[in-house]
This record gives structure tokens, C-alpha cells and sequence, in this order.
């Protein structure tokens, strides 16, 4: 497949800028009226192309400011008498406030053990009540949900189970974890009760919501139900109820003529089964068309992907509140409890009547009068710590009752192939060291401005002329030092004009105001910040291999996995990002599927079937990681990279289950590349903190500001008055870890920064002794091993 940058238009060529992201020259019609004369292109003639030339680029410059930007911070601390030791305090008061800590954590834990016995014998009493009220036929026995919860937790023997596979469901067998889960929500459902379907991605929570409605369907009543889910996974549940559940009619709800003709299609399936059915819309439609929705009685309303209701604020949740229906199921894959706002908005959806007041739910987990803090700075951190562990602890004592969550290394561990993550560490080519430095010194726009006159000039020499380094170097320095004085002669007339053409308005148009974001782009590739090349089809793999570190480790590694025969998907956040890699597929004559978000629904189904369907035809499927996180399977795959990390590692995950999920049937190897000590550290440490990997966070033990922002602590978010300080140690501290001398997670400093041999012969080896738990310890100066599955063998 050939890239979208490249242009099969025939004709001459014309330096008019096209727009400020594609520097395409424009093509002048040659068949057009002979009155139509084709402006003439600039041709530069420089009179100094055989003589020595200057250097334009330096691979130092820079570190003085950052230096001094680093020894300015080091006074200040000692200024102020500024130790990383901590203050001293006697044994007495230690052992005393630690133990008082202790007694505190042990009521809290059976506080919150009474709040969810308590709120769940409420609700089922109240809930019981209303459902017996409407039943005129006398209840047939079923299960109490505290039946479901006895000492084996939620680990019951399939031959326990009160229900089996729903006759409605066909073409399938529930494995028996889905079967237990299809039992707890059909207790749920008997109860009176709401709850959350919290299985880890990919284990089946589209089929286990089909065979509840089933249940449903063909035991007490016909509907109507009401899905919302995003628009991505709209077709995936169409074809989900049309393969398992044919008899059971639904209706997507969703049209691009209108809403008039949305309603129209709702009336007549309404009237067609009798106002019974199931129907499937996105949650676009869902605010779009809530009066229709509040028009009907609803028996049951399914929200897929529910962690967007954690923000009791937005939009949806306020509407989806407003839908009138007996039973409400939230169905998320990834861990709901970030902190007591998110909490607390998912219980007020599930069970508004109980949790109708944060304040109150607030008080409860109320720290501040404990009189346990202490002038240590470091036993009021372990101090901290431990409630905050005891918080966590007491939010999942509170929401187990309503919430089922198993993962794929418990349930699946016979039948799931096995998977390994590696993290490789990918170069910074000079360029991007040099722009980096830039950025964190504060003068990355005229970086930018550099590099996109010297890459111009010396990469577009065929269609405007030969220039020298040394004309190169006078022309920028008199634009930096006085752009109003005239040029010094026709040459820099010349230079300029083509310029103001194409250089300009792209330099210019640059926001710059987000340096995180900058940092993270310019270790992904300097051309997603100016793309030199007047005609893209003159783009050279050299080229753009000199852009971008992490492009030349995967020049490395996927040619050899392809020959191999490996597919792959390719995951990065930036949609720009996404041209340059389908531009190096096409350079390798790598064919390559692609999706993202600007694409419409049909197209990436289209998509995602070809990849799919195909006989290896296609090698590679570029992705971005949010557009590809939701409702897609990717099993043809069986090796997955991600360019760049997410700062939330939910996202991440989410992509890998693309192809890690029930339909593999290869093992999976998951390849992380990663810059080190820049900011993608940062972003890895939060990951390591939520996967509990603790040796990359303790390793950001000397860096407290970065690590308050790995960690995602709310100590980090700043007063408008405290930002300008934390941002000064933000930049100081991201200095220092990019000219330290010793590697952050413990990779090799030295030498060019390409893959071994050795490490290559790792990498693409699937042989199932690389995925036995003793192959975690082996060690090599470019990749690490993140994370292992072992499969049939258990988990690491």
C-alpha cells in the first residue's frame, strides 16, 4: 500500500504553499489554456557551494544552559539548607504513632466491611420489596446474592451454578468462568440489584451480556433493552447478537440522515415486535436523542466501556441517569477506583438511592483529624502511604458486592497461548538530542526554526538548487538577528522567497505551549515537527531513519519478524505519527492496513476485516492507541508494538488485547520502545506503579518531582501561584536525567544504542522455553522483560 503523502500527478512544478501541514508542490496543468503561463520556479545559483563547509550542527550545544539551569537549582537547595535526609525523631515516637496508624487501619478495614454489608442487605431488601410488589405469579426459588458471595468468593464450581447456557444462546459454549458470570448477573437481576462486569479485556463481557438478556428474553420478559456503548464497538456487538442470539431481534439505532429517520426506524421495529427487543446505539446518539429515549420504559440499559461515567460531570452520565429502567449493568475492563470522585460516581449510577450525597460518602474516608502526622518528613510519608493503601483497600471492600472481576492469568491460564512484553531502549539521533535540550531550555521554537532551514535547503537541492552549508548558515542567522533589513544579495533574496513559501507559515503555525507533549513528540521522530521535503515521493529511508531512533530500532526488528512470518500491529498515540510509519512501511515494501480516529466507521471495519480475512497478504496495521483500544479483534496478529506508552497504562493494555484475547491461538510478544532518562521514563514509571513493577520507581527515588508525576500523586496538582516553581523543577529534573551517565532502568550507556545479535535472536524467538518463568532473570544492555505470561504454565 502505498502511502497517503505520495502524489501520482504528472506535470511542472510550483512553489505555492498548498497548506501548512503537506509541503506537496502544487502541479500546473500543462494541457491548460496557452494564456495560462506556470509561474516560474526559484533556482538557486550559490557561488559558494565549493567552499569548506561549516558545521550546522552541534551535538553539545545546549548542555551549557542546561547546566547552569541545574547548578542554579543544587544552590538554591543548599540555600536553604535542603537535605535528602530526613529529620530525626525518636524510636518512642515512631514505634508510637506507627502503631496508633495500625489500630486505624484495622477499624477502618472493618468499617468498610460493615458499610458493604450494610448497603447491600439495604438495597436488597428495598429491591426485593419493589420487584415483589410487580410480580402477580408467586417467585420461583433462586439464589440470594449473598449466596453467590460464600467463602469461595466469587471461585464457584460449575456444578453450583442455579442456571445454565440460556437455550437462546447458539452457536457457542459459555466456557465456565462466563457461565459463572452469566449466573452472578442473572442473580443481580433477581435481586433487584445493579453491578459492574469488571473482567479484565478480552474475556468475553460482550457474549456474557448477551446471554443475560437471553435469560432474560426467555424467561420473564421481552424487553425493551437499551445498549449504549462508544460508536466503535457498535458493529462488533451487531455481529456479536447476530452469530449467538439470532432470535432475538435488535435494532441499531443509529443513521446518518437525521434524527427523523432515526425515529422512524424506532417506530417500526417497535411496531414489528410488539414494543419487545434490543436496542443498539452509541452514546453520541444517546445525548443527541434522549427525548425519544425518555419516551420509552426501558428494562434493562447496558453502558459498555463505563469508565467514561467516572466523571459524575460530563454529559453522559447526567443523561444516562435520566433513562427510566428497572436494571442498570456497567461493563469496563479496566480498574474503576482511581480515587473517591470516580468511586463514588460509578455507585451513584449503580445505586443512586444509596449514594444520593458525596459529601457524606466523602466523610466517611476523612483523614484529617488523625493526629498521627509527625515533623519526619519520612514517617509522614510511610504514614501517607498507608492510608492511602487502606483507602484502596476499604473502596473494593465497598464495591465488591456489585462488582465481578476476573483476569486472563486466573481464568484463562489453560487456554490462553502465552505473552511477554519486553521494553527496548531506542537511541536519540543527534537531531533529536539537540531539539530536546532545546525544549527543556526554552527555546525549541528556534530549534525548530533551524532544523527546517538547513533539512529545506539541503534535502530539496534537485528541485531549487545546490546551496552550501555556509549560505545556509548566513541566511538563518540574519533572520534570527534582523529580518527587516534587506538580503545581502540575490542568493538570500532567493532563500528567502522560498522561505516565506514553504518554511514560514509551518514554523509559525506551531503551538509549543504543552512542553510535555513536546518532549514526547520529538522522541518519536524532529519530522513530526517540520517535514523538509517539497516532493514526498523523494523521501529516502536514510532520511528518515536519521529522524528518529525508535524508526531505526524497528528497522531492526520488524523485517526479520515479517520474514518470519509474524504480523504485527503497531500502536502510537499521534496520528502524525502514523504518516511517517506508513511512509517507512512503504519503503520497506511492507504492505500495511491502518486505522484512526478521523476515519469513518465503515472504513475502519473495512479495515480491520481485510487485516483479518487476509491469507498474510498484509504484514503490518498501523493503529493509533485510542482510536484501536475499543472493541477490536485483532487475533491474526501475534506480535504487538507499542511506538510510544499512554500516561494512563489502562490505554496500553487495552491495545495489547487487540490481540492477546480468547482467538489467539500463537504466542504474543508485546515490544515497548521506549527513550531513556526522557520523559517516556517518566511515562514507564507510572505504568511499573500500577502493574507493580517497583525497581523502575524506586529507581526515581532522587527525582521527587518526576516522581510525584509518575506516580500521579495529587500532591503534584499546583495553585496557578505554585505551577511556575514545579514546572522550574520539572525542567531541572528532566535535565539531569537526560545528562546523567548511568541508565534510570538499567540499560547499557555505551555504544552506537542498535540492537545485539543476541538480542534480536530474543526478541523474535517464540520457542515456549522464552516464555518459562526462570528467562525473566536473564539480562541485556538494550531490552528489558516488563511483564511475562506463561500460559499453560501459570503466570509470572
Amino acid at each position: 500500500m502505498t502511502s497517503k503523502r505520495r502524489s501520482t500527478r504528472k506535470g511542472k512544478v510550483d512553489y505555492k504553499e498548498k497548506s501548512e501541514r503537506d509541503l506537496y508542490a502544487d502541479i500546473v496543468d500543462t494541457s491548460s489554456s496557452e494564456d495560462e503561463q506556470p509561474v516560474k520556479p526559484v533556482w538557486l545559483q550559490d557561488d559558494n557551494v565549493d567552499d569548506e563547509q561549516v558545521n550546522l550542527s552541534s551535538e553539545d550545544e545546549g548542555d551549557t544552559e542546561l547546566n547552569d539551569l541545574i547548578d542554579k537549582s543544587a544552590s538554591k537547595r543548599e540555600a536553604h539548607g535542603e537535605s535528602s535526609d530526613e529529620e530525626e525523631v525518636d524510636d518512642a515516637t515512631v514505634s508510637l504513632k506507627l502503631n496508633r496508624l495500625q489500630e486505624f487501619v484495622k477499624q477502618s478495614q472493618v468499617y468498610s466491611g460493615i458499610i458493604a454489608d450494610t448497603l447491600l442487605e439495604r438495597t436488597e431488601e428495598r429491591q426485593s420489596k419493589q420487584k415483589s410488589k410487580q410480580q402477580e405469579t408467586a417467585p420461583r426459588k433462586r439464589r440470594k446474592i449473598t449466596d453467590f458471595f460464600g467463602k469461595k468468593g466469587h471461585q464457584t464450581v460449575e456444578s453450583e451454578l442455579s442456571h445454565g447456557q440460556p437455550s437462546l444462546l447458539r452457536n457457542c459454549q459459555l466456557k465456565p468462568y462466563q457461565l459463572e458470570g452469566v449466573n452472578w448477573l442473572i442473580t443481580l437481576y433477581e435481586n433487584g440489584l445493579n453491578g459492574i462486569l469488571a473482567d479484565e479485556m478480552g474475556l468475553g463481557k460482550t457474549i456474557q451480556s448477551i446471554a443475560l438478556l437471553a435469560f432474560i428474553y426467555e424467561m420473564d420478559t421481552k424487553g425493551p433493552f437499551l445498549i449504549a456503548a462508544p460508536l466503535s464497538t457498535v458493529a462488533n456487538w451487531m455481529n456479536e447478537f447476530k452469530r449467538f442470539a439470532p432470535d432475538i431481534p435488535i435494532l441499531k439505532y443509529y443513521s446518518s440522515q437525521g434524527q427523523r429517520e432515526r425515529h422512524r426506524m424506532l417506530r417500526d421495529f417497535f411496531k414489528k415486535n410488539n414494543g419487545e427487543g434490543v436496542i443498539m446505539t452509541s452514546y453520541e446518539i444517546i445525548i443527541r436523542d434522549i427525548d425519544e429515549i425518555l419516551s420509552h420504559q426501558w428494562k434493562f440499559l447496558i453502558v459498555d466501556e463505563g469508565h467514561r461515567l467516572k466523571n459524575i460531570n460530563c454529559k453522559l452520565i447526567r443523561e444516562l441517569k435520566r433513562i427510566n429502567t428497572s436494571n442498570r449493568l456497567l461493563l469496563t475492563g479496566t480498574p474503576l477506583q482511581n480515587n473517591l470522585a470516580e468511586l463514588w460516581s460509578l455507585l451513584n449510577f449503580i445505586l443512586p438511592d444509596i449514594f444520593a450525597d458525596f459529601e457524606i460518602f466523602n466523610k466517611w474516608f476523612d483523614f484529617s483529624d488523625l493526629e498521627i502526622n509527625s515533623r519526619s518528613k519520612g514517617l509522614n510519608k510511610l504514614i501517607n502511604d498507608e492510608l492511602e493503601k487502606n483507602l484502596i483497600s476499604n473502596l473494593h471492600t465497598i464495591l465488591k458486592p456489585f462488582l465481578l472481576r476476573r483476569l486472563k492469568k486466573n481464568v484463562l491460564a489453560d487456554t490462553l497461548p502465552p505473552k511477554k512484553e519486553y521494553i527496548i531502549n531506542c537511541p536519540l539521533t543527534q537531531a533529536q538530542r539537540k531539539m530536546y535540550k532545546s525544549a527543556l531550555s526554552g527555546h525549541l521554537k528556534q530549534a525548530i526554526f533551524k532544523y527546517a532551514i538547513k533539512e529545506f535547503f539541503r534535502l530539496n537541492q534537485k528541485h531549487i538548487g545546490q546551496v552550501s552549508d555556509k549560505s545556509i548558515k548566513d541566511f538563518t542567522e540574519w533572520k534570527l538577528s534582523d529580518e527587516d533589513s534587506a538580503p545581502s544579495s540575490d542568493l538570500q533574496a532567493q532563500m528567502s522567497q522560498l522561505y516565506e513559501e514553504h518554511i514560514y507559515r509551518q514554523v509559525l503555525s506551531k503551538k509549543l505551549l504543552n512542553m510535555m507533549m513536546q518532549l514526547r513528540q520529538i522522541v518519536n521522530s524532529t519530522f513530526l515537527f517540520f517535514f523538509p521535503y517539497l516532493e514526498p515521493e523523494d523521501l529516502t529511508l536514510e532520511s528518515l531513519l536519521k529522524s528518529s531512533g525508535k524508526l531505526q530500532t524497528l528497522q531492526q526488528l520488524v523485517p526479520p519478524l515479517v520474514k518470519a512470518k509474524h504480523r504485527v500491529l503497531i500502536f502510537t498515540q499521534f496520528v502524525n505519527m502514523l504518516d511517517l510509519l506508513e511512509d517507512w512501511c512503504d519503503l520497506n515494501d511492507l504492505r500495511v492496513c491502518r486505522i484512526d480516529g478521523s476515519m469513518d466507521n465503515e472504513t475502519r471495519q473495512k479495515e480491520i476485516e481485510s487485516f483479518s480475512k487476509s491469507n498474510d497478504d498484509i504484514d503490518i496495521f498501523l493503529i493509533s492507541t485510542r482510536a484501536g483500544g475499543l472493541g477490536i479483534n485483532l487475533t491474526a496478529a501475534d506480535s504487538v508494538i507499542l511506538f510510544d506508552s499512554d500516561w494512563n497504562p489502562q490505554v496500553d493494555l487495552q491495545a495489547m488485547d487487540r490481540t492477546h484475547r480468547i482467538g489467539q491461538t500463537k504466542p504474543v510478544v508485546v515490544y515497548r520502545l521506549c527513550c531513556d532518562n526522557t520523559i517516556e521514563h517518566v511515562i514507564l514509571t507510572r505504568a511499573a506503579n500500577k502493574r507493580k513493577l517497583e525497581k523502575m520507581v524506586i529507581q526515581m527515588g532522587r527525582f521527587n518531582t518526576l516522581k510525584k508525576l509518575a506516580l500521579n500523586e495529587s500532591t503534584f496538582i499546583t495553585t496557578p501561584g505554585q505551577a511556575a516553581n514545579t514546572n522550574k523543577n520539572l525542567v531541572n529534573e528532566l535535565s539531569q536525567l537526560l545528562l546523567s551517565d548511568e541508565s534510570s532502568i538499567g540499560f547499557a550507556k555505551e555504544g552506537n544504542g542498535k540492537l545485539t545479535q543476541e538480542e534480536l535472536h530474543v526478541l523474535i524467538n517464540r520457542s515456549p522455553e522464552t516464555f518459562k518463568r526462570e528467562k525473566a532473570d536473564e539480562t541485556y544492555p538494550h531490552i528489558k522483560l516488563f511483564e511475562t505470561t506463561a500460559g499453560f504454565e501459570g503466570s509470572t
